[in-house]
C-alpha cells in the first residue's frame, strides 16, 4: 500500500477535488460542533430565563406544611432549597386598610432570578418588609415608616421595584408584601381555613432535577397505589401536593420554548444536510478526478485490495487535516457564537468550556462525517475496483444499480447523522423523508421538463445538453437554496405566532371576586376611563362528579387534577375570543348545555351527549355535552375549562371575572378603581408581561442569530454546489476553445446555460422550501401558510448569481491558449 500511498496523495493534491472534499468535511465538523454545542447552552440559558418566573427549577407545594422527607431528599440529590410561605391577609396604617398577598421567605430566596429594591438591600431583616408599587401607593407609605400585617407590626425598609418570580393566579395578585418567614408567626394571620400556600423551592443542574422529578413521581405513583383501595376523600387529600417545574409554572412560555427547541433541532438538521450535500458531490467528483488513475493501477498489475487499502489511507489523511481544522474552527465559531449571544443578550447565562465542546458534540461529529464520508464514497470507489480497467477508461455511463447502491448507502449515513446529533428521531425522519420524497418527485418533474424542452427544438433547447444530468444539478441546487430558505421563512413565521401571542393592547390587569351588585358601576367606571378589556364573565366555584349519573373512577380522578379541586364555571353566550370549536354544535341555545374544553374531554373520555353532573354550594345540577372548545390558555384573557348557557345557574351566587388593558400613563388612576371596590381582587400581571416579552425578546433575538449564521454556512455550501456545477462545464469550454468559438460568444452561453439552470433551480426551491417548511410547522404546531415572497426572490437571485458565477468561474478559461484549456479539463 505504502508505495501506492504517495503517488496518489500526489495526484490528489494536484487536483481540485481533494481540496472541495477537505473543505466540505471541516465545514461540516467546524458548523454541527459548533451548532450542537451552542444549542445545549442555548437551551440551559433560555430554561433559566423561564425558571426565573419560579424563582428556581423545582418548586413543591402544597395547602399544609411539608414533608421534612421532600427538603431532605433534594439536599441529598445536590439540589438548592429555599422554604416559602404565600399567603393572603389585610395589611393596614392608621388610615388604610388593603388586601395584600404576603411572601414569607428565607435568605435563599430566590434561587433563579433576583429582587430589585429601593434603597438597594441585599438581605431581608426580621422585622421588616418589602411592599410593590402598588402596596406603597394604596398604603400611603414610605420606606422608613410602619405597618400592621395582621396582628404583626413592621417596618418598611424597601419599595420592590423588580421581582423576576411573577405568577398568574390568587397567589400572585398585587399588591405583594415580603417578609422573612421567621414573621409568620407573629402575624397570627395563618389559622385553620386560611388560604395558604406552602412551598419548596428547588434549583440545580439538569440532571439532578430530572433525577429528582423521577424520583418523586415514583413516590406519588406508589402512594396512589396504596390509596386505591380507600375512599374518594381520602384520596383526594392527598391530591394537594404538587411538584413543577419551570415550564410548568410558567404555561404561557412553554410553547415558544417548545418552539425555540423544536428550531434549535431543526437548524442543526438543515446544516447537517446541506454539509451532507456538499459531502456527497465533492466526493462522488474526487472519485470521479481519480477513475482514469484506478484503471490505470489496474492495468499495471496493481490488486484491488492494494488500491482499496491505499485510498482509505488517503481517505483517512483527508479526515485528519479535516478534523484538525474542523476542531480549530469548530471551537472558534461555537465560542463566537455564544460570545455574540452574550453580547446582544445581555439576560442569558452562558458558560463556555472547550473541555466539554472537545469530550461532547466534536467526537459524535468526527465519527458521524466519517460515517457519511464512507458512505458516499465506498460504494462508488467499489463499484470503480469491480469494474473491468477498459470500461472505466471509456467511462461508460453507471448502471442504475450501482447508482441506486451508492446513493442508498450515503443517504442512510446522513439519516442516521441527523438522528444522532439532533436526537431527535421524529423531526429527523419527518425532515429527512420530505426531502428525500421531494428530491425523488422534482427530480422525476424536472428531467420530464428538460427532456420535454430539448424535443421540442426550442432556443432554450441548445441549452439542455443532457436532460438525466441538468435535472440532477437543478435538483441538488434548489435543495441547497431550499434549505436556507426554510429557516428564513420559520423564523418569519414563528415572529408571527409570538406576537400574535403578546399583541398590542394585551389584559395587563385581571379582576377576581367582584361582587354582582357592584359589576354595573365596574363596567361604567372602565368605560368612562376608556380601558378595553373582556367581557365579565359570572364565575361559581364548583367541581365536575360525574358523567351520565355514574362518578368517575378512583384511578382517572388520581390522575386528573381537575376532578380532585374546585374548577371556575361560568356561562355565557359569547366565547372567549381566542375559544375555537373543534366539534358540535357552537350555538348554546338552551338551558343546561355545556361547552367543555377540548383536551380535558379527551382526557376523562367525555362526548357529545353526555351529561355531566357539577355540585356548586345551592346544589347539584346536570348539563348536556353540545360542543369541544381548542382553548389558547397562555393567552392573558379568562379563559375555562366549562361554559354553561346563560339561566344554567344563579350568576348573583358567585362573583365576575374579567381582564383589561390600562396604558402606562393611566396606572395611577387605577389606585382609586381599587379603592373603590375594596372587596374585589385585583391581579396586576404588567409585571408578568414584562418578563414574558422580555424572554420572547431573547427567543426572536437567538432564532435571529442562528438563522443568519446557518444561511451563512448554507451559503457557502451553495457556492460550493455551484463550483461543482461549473468543474462539470470546464470540458465543454475547452472543446469549444479549440474548436475556435469566440471568447464573447463563450462567455454569452455559459452565463445564459447557467443562469438557465439558476432560474430553474430557483423555481424548485421554492417548492421544496414551501414543502419542507410545512412539515416543520406541523411539528411546531404553527399555521401552514404559503409564502409569496420566496416565489418573487428565489428564482430571479438564483439566475443572477448562477450567470455571473458562470461568467466569472469559466471565462478565464476563454483567455488562455486552446491547448493549455485543454490541458485544465482535469484539474
Amino acid at each position: 500500500m505504502n508505495h501506492l500511498f504517495k503517488p496518489l496523495l500526489t495526484q490528489s493534491l494536484r487536483s481540485t477535488g481533494i481540496y472541495l472534499l477537505m473543505i466540505a468535511l471541516t465545514l461540516a465538523i467546524s458548523a454541527t460542533t459548533a451548532l450542537k454545542f451552542s444549542n445545549e447552552q442555548i437551551q440551559n440559558a433560555v430554561a433559566l430565563q423561564a425558571a426565573e418566573m419560579l424563582a428556581a427549577d423545582l418548586v413543591l407545594s402544597d395547602s399544609k406544611p411539608l414533608d421534612s422527607k421532600w427538603k431532605n431528599q433534594a439536599q441529598q440529590a445536590g439540589l438548592k432549597t429555599s422554604e416559602v410561605t404565600m399567603f393572603g391577609t389585610m395589611a393596614r396604617t392608621s388610615q388604610q386598610f388593603v388586601m395584600v398577598n404576603v411572601k414569607a421567605v428565607d435568605q435563599h430566596f430566590p434561587l433563579r432570578g433576583d429582587i430589585q429594591v429601593t434603597p438597594v438591600a441585599t438581605r431581608l431583616k426580621p422585622g421588616e418588609a418589602w411592599l410593590s408599587p402598588r402596596a406603597m401607593q394604596l398604603l400611603h407609605v414610605k420606606p422608613g415608616e410602619q405597618i400592621f400585617l395582621a396582628d404583626g407590626q413592621f417596618k418598611v425598609s424597601a419599595e420592590i421595584q423588580r421581582d423576576s418570580n411573577q405568577e398568574l393566579g390568587f397567589s400572585g395578585f398585587s399588591p405583594t408584601v415580603i417578609i422573612s418567614r421567621s414573621d409568620v408567626a407573629k402575624t397570627n394571620a395563618v389559622q385553620v381555613g386560611s388560604r395558604i400556600d406552602y412551598r419548596l423551592l428547588m434549583s440545580g443542574t439538569p440532571v439532578q432535577t430530572q433525577t429528582y422529578e423521577q424520583n418523586f413521581k415514583k413516590q406519588q405513583h406508589l402512594q396512589a397505589d396504596q390509596q386505591k383501595t380507600k375512599p374518594n376523600e381520602q384520596a383526594e387529600e392527598q391530591g394537594g401536593l404538587k411538584l413543577r417545574n419551570a415550564g410548568e409554572g410558567n404555561t404561557r412560555l412553554m410553547k415558544p420554548i417548545a418552539n425555540l427547541d423544536t428550531f434549535l433541532q431543526l437548524a442543526n438538521i438543515l446544516t447537517i444536510l446541506l454539509c451532507g450535500l456538499a459531502i456527497a458531490l465533492s466526493s462522488q467528483r474526487y472519485v470521479q478526478q481519480n477513475q482514469d488513475h484506478i484503471a490505470l493501477l489496474r492495468c499495471c498489475g496493481a490488486a484491488r485490495r492494494q488500491i482499496l487499502w491505499a485510498y482509505l489511507g488517503l481517505l483517512g489523511f483527508m479526515l485528519v487535516i479535516s478534523m484538525l481544522i474542523g476542531t480549530l474552527l469548530g471551537v472558534a465559531l461555537g465560542y463566537g457564537l455564544l460570545q455574540l449571544m452574550l453580547q446582544l443578550i445581555p439576560h442569558l447565562q452562558i458558560h463556555f468550556s472547550v473541555l466539554s465542546m472537545l469530550a461532547g458534540p466534536l467526537p459524535v461529529a468526527f465519527f458521524t462525517c466519517t460515517v457519511v464520508l464512507l458512505g458516499f464514497v465506498l460504494p462508488a470507489l467499489w463499484q470503480l475496483l469491480n469494474t473491468p480497467p477498459v470500461r472505466v477508461i471509456r467511462q461508460q455511463e453507471k448502471s442504475l444499480r450501482s447508482v441506486l447502491f451508492m446513493l442508498s448507502s450515503g443517504l442512510i449515513s446522513l439519516v442516521l447523522f441527523c438522528m444522532l446529533l439532533t436526537e431527535n428521531i421524529s423531526l429527523s425522519l419527518w425532515i429527512c423523508g420530505a426531502v428525500l420524497l421531494l428530491c425523488c418527485v422534482l427530480y422525476l418533474v424536472v428531467w420530464a421538463g428538460l427532456k420535454l424542452i430539448r424535443q421540442m427544438k426550442w432556443s432554450v433547447s441548445a441549452y439542455v445538453r443532457t436532460p438525466y444530468m441538468t435535472a440532477f444539478q437543478v435538483t441538488a441546487l434548489a435543495l441547497g437554496l431550499s434549505l436556507i430558505a426554510v429557516l428564513a421563512v420559520l423564523r418569519t413565521d414563528l415572529l408571527e405566532r409570538w406576537q400574535q401571542q403578546l399583541p398590542v393592547g394585551t389584559p395587563n390587569q385581571f379582576v377576581y371576586g367582584l361582587p354582582p351588585f357592584d359589576m354595573p358601576e365596574f363596567k361604567q367606571q372602565l368605560e368612562q376611563h376608556g380601558w378595553q378589556g373582556t367581557p365579565l364573565y359570572p364565575n361559581i366555584r364548583g367541581r365536575l362528579n360525574a358523567k351520565n349519573d355514574l362518578p368517575f373512577s378512583d384511578e382517572l380522578i388520581g390522575n386528573n387534577n381537575a376532578l380532585r379541586r374546585e374548577l371556575n364555571l361560568t356561562q355565557s353566550e359569547v366565547y372567549p375570543s381566542d375559544n375555537v370549536i373543534m366539534k358540535g354544535n357552537a350555538h348554546l341555545g338552551q338551558t343546561g348545555e355545556v361547552s367543555v374544553e377540548s383536551k380535558i374531554a379527551q382526557e376523562l373520555g367525555i362526548h357529545l351527549g353526555d351529561r355531566l353532573t357539577f355540585s356548586i354550594p345551592e346544589g347539584n345540577f346536570t348539563a348536556k355535552v353540545v360542543n369541544f372548545r381548542n382553548v389558547e390558555w397562555e393567552s392573558f384573557s379568562p379563559n375555562f375549562f366549562f361554559i354553561f348557557s346563560p339561566a344554567t345557574f344563579d350568576e348573583n351566587a358567585g362573583s365576575y371575572l374579567g381582564s383589561f388593558y390600562i396604558p402606562d400613563a393611566d396606572k395611577p388612576k387605577l389606585i382609586s378603581l381599587v379603592q373603590q371596590f375594596s372587596s374585589t381582587v385585583f391581579i396586576d400581571v404588567s409585571a408578568i408581561l414584562d418578563e414574558v416579552k422580555r424572554i420572547m425578546n431573547v427567543l426572536v433575538q437567538i432564532v435571529t442569530i442562528l438563522a443568519v449564521l446557518v444561511s451563512i454556512s448554507g451559503l457557502l455550501v451553495l457556492i460550493a454546489c455551484l463550483n461543482l456545477l461549473m468543474d462539470e462545464r470546464k470540458k465543454e469550454v475547452a472543446l469549444l476553445r479549440s474548436f475556435g468559438s469566440s471568447k464573447q460568444k463563450l462567455k454569452g452561453m455559459m452565463s445564459l446555460e447557467i443562469g438557465f439552470i439558476g432560474l430553474m433551480a430557483g423555481v424548485v426551491a421554492c417548492v421544496f422550501a414551501e414543502m419542507i417548511s410545512a412539515v416543520a410547522s406541523y411539528k411546531m404546531d404553527l399555521m401552514i401558510q404559503p409564502h409569496l415572497q420566496i416565489w418573487l426572490v428565489l428564482p430571479v437571485l438564483m439566475t443572477l448569481l448562477c450567470a455571473l458565477i458562470g461568467r466569472y468561474r469559466l471565462s478565464y478559461l476563454s483567455e488562455i491558449p486552446p491547448l493549455q484549456s485543454l490541458r485544465e479539463m482535469n484539474q
